[in-house]
């Protein structure tokens, strides 16, 4: 699922850098690696498809193919040059996929723990008195067969400073039984007043908030949701929600002056068959004084263009809570959704005879997929052009169709199941002309 190169290598073992000619160049994309892996939470998906048994597509540790960044001085790639305006993608109506999850009582649950170890555990966290008392009032622990749970107030929530905060969720966000610090909302170590500069939320309230935050493994990190609802107005907590909630999208337009390869561009955008579809209209564009733009959504398929930036429970479909990445992967092509894709077994299928991996720069359409410690894929998402893929992340009806950097998807991802490969596939030419017949 990542499309341009900054796919992080060392993480995964993968020579992604390839293609990239400059040193100067694999500076600035180190850079903006950094800056983007960041932001955005999403709900972990409801339960992860199972690629089809190892094959040669799925070999999680090779190379990936080269793809080449639009920055390059100089050269104008393949896909045109491609403007992106972010778009903090998100509902206003306070509903969130997880909410339930986020906003029960907080209980707090150190596996393995006894009375002693816990109590010897918050003494080495270097707690100021109020913290102390607080923490140590055994009224609110309960010692289990397999560890100890505390049921946390919102006094001894809001009394944490960042660095207790940072000491003790850091260890409860090793069990998936504390949820909240498990999954928490997370940003890069600069990135809070960025995500909330658009946000509604008065200052103070934004301070207050600011105050619930933590880091853990490089992000700073709030997991308090559940606290900052009973602190907030209704309307406030909204405005939170919203803000922790958008997702990364992006507004992506092409650009065409007289100097456009346009014999070009037909061939990139017009994959699948559809040459003659959009010819007119960027040849046309092209001959404008001084050019034109074209949102994207324009040139993609039926299938992703009526799809992207809604929801799928907006949708009248009685199978939209079985329409996941892989069946909206298969789809793209497609102008009419193939049904048969909600099938496990068709999928597979047709994963295994319809695609191959590549070595070659990936185009529209490609397909980048996430594998797990078992070489099956966890998610699959889109190539589209530039670093950008087109996304659903998640079975979750209220996780949106999207373009989103490939870094913004690696980064909801790894924080769920850190990805152990990546691989490139493409539909062989006469299967993807045959299906769209």
């Amino acid at each position: 699922m990542r499309g341009a190169w900054f796919i992080v290598t060392k993480a995964f073992g993968l020579d992604l850098m390839r293609g990239l000619k400059s040193t100067k160049l694999l500076c600035a994309i180190s850079f903006i690696l950094g800056a983007f892996l960041t932001l955005l939470w999403v709900t972990p998906p409801n339960q992860p498809f199972m690629g089809p048994a190892k094959t040669q597509a799925f070999e999680p540790l090779s190379p990936s193919p080269p793809i080449r960044r639009g920055q390059e001085p100089d050269i104008v790639p393949a896909c045109g040059k491609i403007e992106a305006i972010q778009l903090p993608f998100a509902k206003s109506d306070g509903i969130f996929p997880d909410r339930d999850e986020r906003l029960r009582p907080p209980t707090w649950f150190f596996e393995g723990a006894s009375d002693a170890s816990l109590s010897r555990f918050f003494s080495s966290c270097d707690l100021r008195p109020l913290e102390r008392r607080l923490l140590l009032a055994h009224r609110f622990w309960e010692v289990t067969s397999n560890g100890c749970v505390i049921h946390a107030t919102g006094e001894l929530i809001w009394s944490l400073s960042h660095e207790s905060r940072s000491r003790i969720y850091s260890m409860l966000a090793k069990n998936a039984a504390n949820y909240s610090q498990h999954y928490p909302f997370r940003f890069s170590l600069e990135g809070f007043d960025e995500k909330f500069k658009a946000s509604k939320l008065p200052p103070d309230q934004v301070e207050r908030i600011r105050s619930l935050t933590y880091t853990n493994l490089g992000y700073l990190c709030f997991s308090d949701l559940q606290a900052a609802e009973a602190a907030l107005k209704p309307s406030e907590f909204n405005d939170l929600t919203e803000t922790l909630c958008a997702v990364p999208a992006y507004l992506l337009r092409l650009q065409l002056n007289k100097d456009s390869d346009i014999n070009g561009l037909v061939k990139y955008w017009g994959k699948g068959g559809r040459e003659k579809l959009i010819a007119p209209f960027l040849s046309s564009l092209a001959r404008l004084p001084g050019g034109g733009a074209i949102n994207i959504s324009y040139l993609l398929p039926p299938f992703p263009r009526l799809r992207l930036y809604t929801y799928p429970d907006a949708w009248n479909d009685l199978t939209v809570a079985r329409q996941d990445c892989l069946f909206t992967a298969l789809n793209f092509f497609n102008e009419t959704p193939d049904w048969s894709l909600l099938d496990q077994t068709c999928r597979e299928k047709i994963w295994s005879s319809e695609y191959e991996r590549i070595s070659d720069e990936a185009c529209l359409g490609d397909l980048i997929s996430l594998l797990d410690a078992h070489d099956c894929a966890f998610h699959t998402c889109v190539y589209i052009a530039d670093g950008f893929v087109f996304t659903k992340n998640g079975i979750n009806t209220r996780q949106p169709w999207v373009l989103m950097k490939i870094t913004d998807m690696l980064a909801i991802y790894d924080s769920i199941e850190k990805p152990r490969g990546i691989v490139f596939l493409r539909r062989r030419e006469p299967q993807l002309n045959a299906r769209r017949d």
